[in-house]
């Protein structure tokens, strides 16, 4: 019978950013990123995949990977997530997060409140405090746009939680005509086109710009990530886009002088607690997309701040990475706990995708090797999602010893492998 191995090995190495040189974003076949989960996978292909593609009118939802040392960050403190890491990835947009592996719910964080208040979200409620960032909230970067609003330009005008003083009433259909500079300083004055406001957020106090309010609820084509297959007249951002996409306004809609492309515009700019909103007049058709968010949020994170916090000193064994080779194939694997109490239970999760589809109602076999021992354990068909899992008590393992996992699926009489490790505590 013929096997198609995937011989890539995920155990942890020591990194530090400062010694890695600048490499070009990696790709998975077809030019998508390459995703560090499956489950990132899913909400990129999704969301992203058509963006291009005849009769879809819009901008990414998250983009290409951040490039360089970004890619080498894949896992950040989280103090409620197993061993106090979980897992990210960094796109131009935002940020994907996968806090608990077992549940696959991918959140974008509130990356906006970190950068306006210098409040870096290390657990529900742990924060470290650095400073606030100097990045551009829109437009070219701030070394050539010195004069635009940066985050910190909004720290007297946000609301994060509850309702309070920086909190507006509600002003429906009114004209949206309030400026704001690099110091904070609010202005009324003439806009250059006449927008009004949409809705109202009772949560946050704020009101939100109607063609802010459009975009949200956005529909359009989206791709079925299982099968790949595309889906007519979707919401875009989930049907609850407020919530799993953009998160609730933050502060009121402001005009800012910045410039674009070298050329000095004035645009509409809207912080959300999950991502930044822009309206630029002076474009032609699409004139509404998410500020570069991701890539501010790394920037501030790992280079305006601490180097030295580029990554954790030592990746830890992968708890949920994917395994891909040239052809297309790929073996994706998770386990429940990157570092599980020796002897304990363990749940390993699979998915195989073969020419860039997700395949469905495949078993897959999971191969546990420690030391001189190994103990297995066989799934039912992966699910609609081509997720399979089974667990096994590895009763014979030891603390500190690694333990490799391979994974197997059989279809169309290829088995398809993939290996990843772990480590007991």
């Amino acid at each position: 019978m013929k096997k198609k191995n995937l011989p890539v090995t995920f155990l942890g190495l020591a990194i530090l950013l400062s010694l890695l040189s600048s490499t070009v974003a990696s790709a998975a076949p077809g030019g998508e990123p390459f995703f560090n989960n499956f489950f990132f996978r899913d909400r990129w292909i999704a969301q992203d995949r058509l963006v291009g593609a005849p009769g879809v009118d819009r901008f990414y939802t998250w983009g290409p990977a951040v490039q360089g040392n970004a890619e080498e960050v894949k896992f950040e403190a989280y103090k409620e997530s197993p061993s106090g890491m979980r897992q990210v990835q960094y796109f131009d947009k935002g940020r994907m997060e996968l806090n608990q592996p077992t549940t696959g719910q991918v959140t974008s964080g509130l990356l906006v409140r970190d950068l306006v208040t210098g409040q870096r979200q290390d657990g529900d409620n742990t924060f470290v405090t650095l400073a606030p960032s100097q990045t551009q909230v829109a437009g070219d970067d701030v070394s050539v746009n010195p004069n635009a609003p940066v985050y910190a330009s909004f720290k007297n005008v946000i609301t994060f939680g509850t309702p309070d003083d920086h909190s507006k009433p509600s002003t429906p259909n009114a004209v949206v005509n309030q400026f704001i500079d690099k110091a904070g300083n609010v202005t009324t004055f003439q806009p250059p086109e006449q927008l009004t406001i949409g809705a109202y957020q009772g949560e946050t106090g704020h009101n939100i710009a109607k063609v802010f309010l459009d975009f949200e609820n956005l529909r359009g084509p989206t791709t079925n990530p299982a099968t790949g297959q595309r889906l007519e007249n979707q919401p875009v951002y989930t049907d609850n886009p407020t919530v799993n996409v953009f998160g609730y306004a933050v502060t009121e809609p402001f005009w800012v002088n910045t410039r674009v492309a070298g050329a000095d515009r004035t645009v509409l700019v809207q912080l959300f607690q999950r991502r930044v909103l822009t309206y630029n007049p002076a474009l032609n058709g699409l004139k509404v997309e998410m500020g570069n968010l991701g890539q501010h949020y790394y920037k501030w994170r790992y280079i305006e701040n601490n180097p030295d916090l580029a990554a954790p000193t030592a990746i830890p064994a992968s708890g949920c990475l994917p395994g891909s080779d040239a052809t297309g194939a790929q073996v994706q694997g998770c386990v429940n706990n990157v570092f599980p109490p020796a002897g304990s239970d363990l749940t390993v999760f699979g998915r195989l995708i073969v020419g860039g589809k997700v395949i469905t109602g495949v078993p897959m076999t999971a191969r546990f090797s420690f030391l001189a021992k190994t103990a297995s354990c066989t799934s039912g068909a992966s699910g609609p999602d081509g997720v399979a899992s089974c667990s096994v008590n590895v009763t014979s393992d030891q603390a500190n010893i690694t333990v490799e996992v391979s994974l197997t699926f059989n279809y169309n009489g290829v088995n398809y492998q993939n290996t990843l490790e772990f480590i007991p505590k």
